[in-house]
């Protein structure tokens, strides 16, 4: 008998059929039914005004207060348009003036947002009323000193001189900080080259993988150097695959958080019973560019056998970037992971970057990747060492007659979001 299957894929979806004595598992969230734009912004309302671990923001803020509000970038789906009319809702009515009130993008070491960008990020009216800026990561920053762990501490300059710091990103699945979310947004979003080369070096510690918060020293790190920045008020949200918000938390940068990330998993942590010979991996919300969907991959290699196949669903709307970028990658992926953390540590490959390439190539190593693409051609997809198919079901169908009768496929639509786990035995 057959199954059809639904990938979101931008602003669409795939679709596959596959038969079901093939299909090992299909892991899909429990998730609400989609919410109206008001049942969102109720969402927003109900976590600030329930914030865990600090006051309520008119409790925080005052009259005379400059305030300082982060949002994240593009290659987030945080739907900041529609999360920032609540807050600045609240800071006027306490009587914020809106020239007290800056608005900065997070990018940490991204490219600059374009006018048009910011437009689409923070909303028109938003755009039309406040400074909204870029963070610069090698200028107009504040020395704060070191963290616990040694790394300096660069913050964005906005952020340091202002009376209260307000953040605003979602709770996701992220292979190196455990989720996203949380303390992020100060690093790498508003911090200095320096403080995220040696925050993100930590990439090879045993515990920096996908879902993992405790004891993971980038994340642990991320905390204490958000602490040092004295970051006030977090609003965090869980989306959908639709990029709407079901869930949201506020307050404290740690206990929100975590807070969170335990609503998070509610959602979207699985399990899978075995490891499949092939596993779909879906990327959405995260599928801008191919480093960001790449995420995905490390959900799909914790359900993939060793040397099966992972097929990687992703729009990548911001294009296929240069030639030499693609080769660039290619060539630290293929690289042993332990010469590639040489690189990093010397810092002949930035960490920025370069941790996310190390974690790559750990997958890459283990698996093999075809990319299913509208915005790449089949030679951009080997220029980055993968191979490429037209569609889902002629990957699909391609791998598993090369694999046999006795193979079998896994799929990840939204596994750009989901923290898949090994079931252990006799677990549930």
């Amino acid at each position: 008998m057959k199954r059809t299957i639904s990938i979101p894929y931008g602003d669409t979806e795939k679709c596959l059929e596959v038969d079901d004595g093939r299909l090992l598992f299909s892991i899909e969230p429990p998730l609400p039914p989609r919410p109206s734009l008001r049942e969102e912004q109720a969402v927003i309302r109900q976590a600030i005004s329930n914030p865990v671990g600090t006051p309520r923001l008119d409790e925080l803020v005052q009259p005379q207060h400059r305030v300082t509000i982060l949002v994240d970038d593009f290659t987030r789906p945080t739907p900041a348009y529609k999360v920032l009319p609540v807050v600045l809702e609240t800071l006027t009515g306490i009587g914020v003036a809106d020239e007290n009130v800056r608005i900065v993008i997070a990018r940490g070491m991204h490219r600059r947002l374009s006018r048009a960008d910011m437009e689409q990020k923070v909303g028109k009216e938003v755009l039309a009323r406040f400074e909204v800026k870029n963070h610069e990561n090698d200028a107009d920053l504040t020395h704060l000193g070191e963290s616990k762990m040694g790394t300096p501490v660069y913050i964005n300059r906005t952020v340091t001189e202002a009376d209260v710091r307000i953040a605003i990103g979602s709770v996701c699945a992220h292979p190196i900080a455990g989720f996203g979310g949380g303390a992020k947004i100060i690093v790498p979003g508003a911090a200095g080259r320096e403080t995220i080369h040696v925050n993100h070096s930590r990439c090879d510690h045993p515990n920096v993988t996908i879902g993992k918060i405790d004891g993971n020293p980038i994340r642990e790190d991320m905390n204490d150097i958000a602490q040092i920045a004295q970051l006030d008020f977090l609003v965090n949200t869980i989306l959908n695959p639709h990029k709407e918000i079901i869930r949201a938390v506020a307050g404290d940068v740690v206990a929100a958080h975590r807070e969170g990330v335990k609503l998070y998993i509610d959602i979207y942590g699985s399990e899978a019973r075995q490891p499949a010979d092939v596993v779909v991996v879906g990327a959405s919300p995260r599928d801008a560019t191919f480093g960001h969907a790449s995420f995905a991959l490390y959900a799909g290699a914790s359900t993939a056998r060793a040397g099966g196949l992972l097929i990687l669903v992703a729009p990548c709307t911001e294009g296929t970037g240069t030639k030499e970028g693609r080769e660039r990658f290619c060539e630290l992926v293929k690289m042993a992971p332990g010469e590639l953390m040489t690189l990093i540590r010397s810092g002949e490959v930035s960490a920025s970057g370069g941790a996310f390439d190390y974690v790559c190539s750990k997958v890459m190593s283990r698996n093999a990747v075809v990319l299913v693409s509208d915005n790449y051609s089949e030679p951009a997809a080997r220029d980055l060492g993968v191979g490429y198919a037209a569609s889902v079901q002629e990957a699909v169908d391609g791998a598993l007659a090369e694999m046999g009768a006795d193979a079998q496929l896994g799929v990840l639509p939204v596994g750009g979001l989901t923290v898949p786990q090994m079931a252990t035995e006799g677990g549930g």
